[in-house]
Order: structure tokens, then sequence, then C-alpha cells
């Protein structure tokens, strides 16, 4: 198979999973993940993909670096403001709650201080574009609520990948192209944010950039996720799976419920903000990708940390309907 048809045929899959998953009102981003995974399939993979691994790869690096700019673009500093105290409070307890929680647990069931700081900050990420679209698609986004939510999924995106940038600095262990790699992805990020300081997102030339890095780009980082994909070690042991999905839940949400002596939100807006802040998405693929290549993961938690990511960000459009439908008033 040619490489310009086997680049077509997967572009055109993972549009095909995005359309697909986007009629059932979910994320655009959940369809692009599955997508990847689809391609991890070895029969897929040996059959699409093969003998053009190491180009996808190439591709999959480049479309990260796309992902982070417009993870940058979508931050906006006027969102972390408006709640800033809300933001702040929520952001400090829901970031450090899950990484206390996981560092104690792995570090208990013998993994190294290494692997498990980057568990933990790997949990601490919110999906901040993911619960945008999620919120705008309702006319949720500018309310109080919606905000808040916003505001605190930034700061932890931002203190997430520094964390590991200090993290990759102090242990090392690194090589050379992957540390300058990875200082790219926050520069990348950062760059992102400084451009929507000067642009308005609704900007003719942005809107223009948007659609082709998310659909002709982007894709192969989702795909590159799915190649390193292996579900056959969580079918071994399903225990790491169930053990990180259940610190990922009860870190986000509990540590959004301990934020209540430092905010003016009641209980139940601050429950459903802790599902917001529980659904990870890409960011937190971006990170465990980064920590896999260089060798800080095994295939085993690797894998098990994209199915949490997939899980929670499909958890939290079906919560905050069920929580508007039986409170409508809840956002504000």
């Amino acid at each position: 198979m040619s490489l310009i048809f086997t680049l077509f045929l997967l572009l055109g899959i993972s549009a095909l999973f995005v359309f697909v998953i986007q009629k059932l009102n979910f994320s655009g981003v959940v369809g692009l993940i599955l997508g990847g995974l689809f391609f991890g399939i070895p029969m897929i993979k040996n059959s699409v993909v093969e003998p053009h691994t190491e180009f996808v790869f190439f591709l999959g690096d480049i479309g990260l670096l796309c992902l982070m700019f417009l993870a940058g673009f979508e931050s906006s500093w006027h969102k972390i403001y408006h709640e800033k105290k809300d933001s702040l409070a929520i952001s400090s307890f829901a970031a450090i709650t899950p990484f206390v929680l996981c560092f104690i647990i792995f570090k208990a069931l013998g993994f190294s201080t290494m692997v498990a700081v980057v568990i933990g900050i790997s949990m601490s990420i919110t999906a901040e574009a993911t619960i945008a679209e999620i919120l705008l698609n309702m006319n949720k986004l500018k309310t109080k609520v919606g905000s808040a939510m916003m505001g605190a999924g930034i700061i932890d995106d931002i203190f997430g990948f520094l964390a590991f940038m200090i993290l990759a600095h102090l242990f090392g262990g690194m090589a050379p192209k992957e540390y300058l790699f990875l200082l790219a992805v926050i520069v990348i990020f950062f760059l992102g944010i400084c451009v929507r300081t000067y642009l308005h997102k609704k900007h003719p030339f942005i809107k223009v950039l948007e659609k082709i890095l998310m659909w002709l780009i982007v894709p192969f980082f989702f795909i590159s996720i799915g190649l390193n994909f292996d579900l056959l070690t969580l079918v071994v042991n399903p225990l790491t799976l169930l053990l990180i999905l259940a610190v990922a839940l009860l870190g986000k949400i509990g540590g959004t419920l301990l934020a209540k002596p430092c905010t003016d939100l009641n209980w139940k807006q601050l429950f459903l903000i802790g599902w917001a802040m529980n659904s990870r998405g890409a960011l937190e693929m971006a990170l465990v990708l980064i920590a896999f290549r260089v060798g800080l993961l095994s295939t085993e938690i690797y894998s098990a940390l994209i199915i949490m990511a997939l899980v929670t960000t499909l958890m939290f459009p079906l919560v905050i309907n069920q929580m508007i439908r039986k409170n409508p008033k809840i956002m504000n």
C-alpha cells in the first residue's frame, strides 16, 4: 500500500470515527481516541499502517505539537481571572489530591519514585479543551460554574506540564532529543496562549488554521497513541486498570470537594465541577505518550492510562446532562 494512500486512509477513518461520535453528542476528541485505538489492533496495524509506521510516528510528533498549540490557544487568561478565587482553589485541590493519592498507592505497590510521580502528574491534568467544547454546545460556557471549570482546568494543565518538565530535568535519564522535544511541547503550548492574547478565536485565519490542523495533522497524534497501545496487557492484569480508574475518580472528585471552604460554590456545584476536572483527554495522553517514549512507563501502565483518559472523557457529558436536567440552575 503506497504511503499517500495509507495517509488518506488513516485520516478518512479517523474522520469517520469523529463524525459518528459527534452524532452521539460526545466530544470529537473521543472519536479521535477511538480511531487511534482502532489502528492499534494488531491485524489493522499490520495490514494498514505497515510499512509506514515510522513515518506515521513522525507525523504523530508534529500532530502533538499542533495539538499543544491549539490547547494553548484555547486557554484564555480571562477565563482564569473571571473566577480566579474559585478556579485557583479548585485547581490546587484537584491537582494535589490525585497526585498525592496516586504517589502513595503506587509507591506502596513497589513502583519506583519516578514512575509513581509520572503517574501522579498524569492524574492531575484536566481536559480543558474537551470541557470547553461540551459547555459551548450546551450554552453554559459563560456561567459561574462553567468559568470555574475552565479556569481550574487551564491551571491544572499548565501545572502538569511544568511539573513534568521540572521532573525530567531533575531526574535526568532523558536523551537530549527527547528533552528538546518536551521543551518544544511546552513552548508551543505557551505560544498558543500568547497568540490567543492578540488574535481572537473567531479571526478568519485562526478558524482556517484550526480546521486544517484538527483534520489533517492532529489525528496522527492519536494514531501514534493507538499504535503503542496493548490491550492484551490489561486483559492479563485488569486490576491495574481498575486501580487507575478508581484513583482517578476519587482523586479528582474528592479533591474538588475538599476545596469547599475556599469557594463560594455549593456542594452540588463542586460535585459537578469534580466530574469536569475528572475528564482527562488529549493533554493527559500527550504527557503519557512522552513518558512512555522515554521509558518512564511500562506498556501496561501506559495502556491503562490511555483507557482511563477515554473513560473519564466519556463520563463528563453524561453526568452534566443528568445533573442539569435535575437542577437547571446549578450552573449559576
